[in-house]
């Protein structure tokens, strides 16, 4: 495994057990990840809690085949290319369901309240090409050294954990409707 696919592995085991995470840790949380899916209206009423189901048992698949790929370089590219093909869906997903208008929460995260918009399909497309570099990067054979490890464990941490708090930062540089002056009356 080379350091792109350390620093790939190490950004999606952020973002994938932060999504499981928020999916999992409680009844109501996945009762919400669920919900947003049948107001995403992609998928026949029948299939939105199997699909849920799907979704929240993937993502921990993903995180621990990927913080297994130091131990056996198979499960590093079957991590990827699972990791691929479901924000490639994600992606997907985000994508109709603002062309088509609709006002989903975006609970990829668990508690967000904030609707699907263009910078969750920005996002989710960003994360698929992490994987597909993944992907491409772990079939290289050899050890990295450890303080180039270490730097890209650390640097693919910081970057997942940004992207999970998107929202947020994204926030900060938007501005405030408090902050805008008023117009100048003469």
């Amino acid at each position: 495994m080379d350091i792109l696919a350390v620093a790939c592995a190490s950004c999606l085991v952020v973002v994938f057990g932060a999504a499981a995470l928020g999916k999992i840790r409680s009844r109501t949380a996945f009762s919400r990840f669920a919900q947003s899916l049948t107001t995403m209206d992609l998928l026949p009423a029948g299939w939105v809690r199997p699909c849920a189901v799907l979704v929240a048992g993937s993502e921990p698949v993903v995180l621990l085949l990927l913080l297994a790929s130091p131990l056996t370089a198979p499960a590093g590219l079957v991590g990827f290319v699972l990791a691929a093909g479901l924000l490639l869906a994600f992606t997907a997903g985000a994508a109709l369901t603002v062309v088509r208008g609709v006002r989903a929460m975006c609970r990829c995260f668990g508690a967000s309240g904030a609707p699907m918009g263009r910078l969750h399909v920005l996002r989710n497309g960003v994360l698929t090409l992490v994987a597909a570099g993944g992907v491409l990067s772990s079939g290289g054979a050899g050890a990295v050294a450890p303080a180039y490890g270490a730097v890209a464990v650390a640097g693919g941490a910081v970057v997942g954990a940004l992207v999970t708090r998107l929202e947020d930062l994204a926030a900060l540089f938007r501005p405030s409707i408090a902050a805008r002056p008023e117009h100048a009356r003469d």
